[in-house]
């Protein structure tokens, strides 16, 4: 998803910037600038907004550059450009954040899925009763990203997960996407960045969760731990749901009444959705 927004604001952006103002036709500031270049600058506002998108956070010009290795300029310019297409949003300290447009696709984008608004009240049951954060994620394309966070209300001592946070490969989530690609080979092209034996331990883990349904990870932050499910489509894999604890609140047995619970929600709902699914077609017909 993140990596679709980011790549579609480019394009449009592009479309916005070359030829529209007649006095830049006449200067010859908006002709095309050749289909090499046209690409380049969609792809830098690409990293531009996946640096936004991955820190979560307002940023500078000079450590965006230098995170981009860019000119100060040269991203200066870009990042003008992005803020008054309303893609990002600058203050008057020359900070720039994530801008209304970009907000709002993403906004459509989530709630355009009929799983996450499906899941709404499937998470706070399962927050309020296993007193554990709950994660919904869905997959990008490269890797799981946080769409739905819910925390149990009562609960004294919380562990915030930040929406739109993307978790990496090796995480929990990452091993259960992987593991019901629908799409093998390009799940092993994925795998192919890592080093041969993380790859290897990659591999091992993702058979178990074939064997199990289930993965528990406690190696994406320091004294968190994770244990993540899936949620069906039909035979297509729809999201992941996860419990995110301490180290003592969440156990490392996949037997766990926790692992059930979460089991048990999962499955719930992946039947929802296949019904929903499968009763559309007469409810189209009866209307029509």
């Amino acid at each position: 998803m993140r990596d679709c927004l980011s790549h579609n604001a480019g394009i449009i952006l592009q479309m916005k910037r070359v030829g529209t103002n007649p006095k830049d036709r006449k200067n010859g500031r908006g002709a095309p600038i050749g289909r090499g270049s046209a690409i380049q600058v969609v792809d830098r506002l690409t990293l531009i907004l996946e640096l936004f998108a991955a820190n979560g956070r307002e940023m500078r010009v000079r450590e965006i550059a230098d995170a981009l290795r860019l000119q100060r300029s040269t991203t200066h310019r870009y990042l003008a450009s992005l803020a008054g297409a309303g893609f990002l949003r600058s203050d008057d300290g020359g900070s720039y954040s994530l801008g209304p447009l970009l907000i709002q696709l993403g906004a459509a984008a989530v709630a355009g899925s009929e799983v996450v608004n499906l899941a709404e009240s499937y998470l706070h049951q399962l927050a309020e009763e296993a007193q554990e954060t709950v994660v919904l994620s869905l997959w990008t394309g490269q890797c799981p990203v946080v769409v739905r966070v819910r925390e149990p209300v009562n609960k004294l001592v919380q562990i915030h997960i930040r929406l739109g946070a993307l978790l990496p490969l090796d995480s929990a989530q990452g091993h259960v996407f992987l593991a019901y690609h629908p799409d093998q080979a390009q799940a092993r092209r994925l795998l192919a960045q890592f080093p041969d034996s993380q790859r290897r331990e990659l591999g091992r883990g993702i058979e178990e969760v074939r064997r199990t349904g289930a993965w528990i990870n406690s190696r994406v932050a320091e004294g968190i731990r994770a244990v993540a499910v899936p949620v069906f489509d039909h035979e297509i894999i729809a999201c992941t749901l996860a419990l995110v604890g301490t180290l003592a609140s969440i156990p490392s047995s996949l037997d766990s009444g926790l692992v059930h619970a979460l089991k048990a929600t999962a499955q719930r709902l992946s039947q929802d959705l296949g019904r929903m699914r499968d009763a559309k077609p007469s409810v189209d017909r009866a209307t029509a």
